[in-house]
């Protein structure tokens, strides 16, 4: 029993290893070098660096999920086929449900506590990532508009004016690709927060993901003040955090639309 134990711990750092190692890439490998030609690129960098606290949490569940995964396979097959077979399956599921099912090692009580802590990092990660993104967008914005702006007072011939808005649009390409890099491990966060939200309070995550994204003004009388619990508090942040997560999956897609759209002499 303990050699199976001892195996299964090997092939499931094994794979996990496998896994991240195609994953690792360096920061100029995602944006490219500064070579003085982008008036945006400090914008990328910081939106870029947003990115790193979300990939590198996932990656972690993922080795929950491959080691609890082995050891699992392991112990009900007795043999390495089991176990490769149990790490491969965990690795898989440790980005649904694996962060939930780590934290209730703690026990429940605990376990809502931590997920409470980890939300408020969380939220305030994101709106990192949404202040960052909005100054990218804004400053390409500006940069499209100087160029119409020459170009509409005759500073600058059309051939001029379109090769500038060629080089825009090649950076918004590249920042989409960031931006959706970064968009896609938010939704697998954000899901593995909806999950520990409907176990702690069953339905809820439901509730959050068919609320209505924009309701009338309405003025609306005072709520009566309840009593917080932490359940509560956990499903008020997991929305919070869902809600954000919405508006940066809306600019990322923006950003494709802006390429598509506004950098053109045809919007002139």
């Amino acid at each position: 029993m303990r050699s199976n134990r001892a195996k299964a711990s090997l092939v499931s750092l094994t794979i996990v290893a496998m896994a991240l190692s195609g994953c690792v890439t360096t920061q100029t490998d995602r944006i490219g070098a500064n070579d003085g030609s982008d008036a945006c690129y400090q914008y990328r960098v910081a939106l870029d660096s947003t990115g790193n606290y979300y990939a590198e949490d996932m990656l972690k569940g993922a080795a929950i999920g491959a080691g609890v995964g082995a050891l699992t396979g392991a112990l009900a097959g007795g043999n390495m086929k089991s176990a490769l077979i149990g790490a491969a399956a965990g690795a898989a599921l440790g980005t649904l449900g694996g962060y939930w099912n780590s934290k209730m090692q703690q026990g429940r009580d605990q376990a809502i506590l931590g997920v409470m802590t980890d939300l408020d990092t969380e939220n305030q990660n994101l709106n990192r990532t949404q202040v960052a993104m909005d100054q990218l967008v804004n400053c390409r914005r500006a940069e499209i508009a100087r160029v119409k702006a020459d170009y509409k007072a005759k500073r600058i011939g059309k051939p001029e004016a379109e090769q500038r808005l060629a080089l825009i649009r090649g950076q918004l390409d590249k920042d989409y690709a960031i931006a959706s890099s970064i968009n896609q491990n938010i939704v697998k966060r954000r899901d593995e927060y909806l999950v520990a939200a409907d176990n702690i309070e069953p339905g809820s995550a439901e509730k959050i993901r068919t609320k209505t994204a924009v309701k009338p003004q309405t003025k609306k009388k005072p709520a009566k003040q309840t009593a917080s619990t932490p359940a509560s508090q956990v499903v008020e942040r997991t929305n919070t955090a869902f809600e954000t997560s919405e508006r940066i999956n809306s600019t990322t897609s923006s950003i494709q639309q802006i390429a598509q759209k506004e950098a053109t002499l045809d919007a002139v």
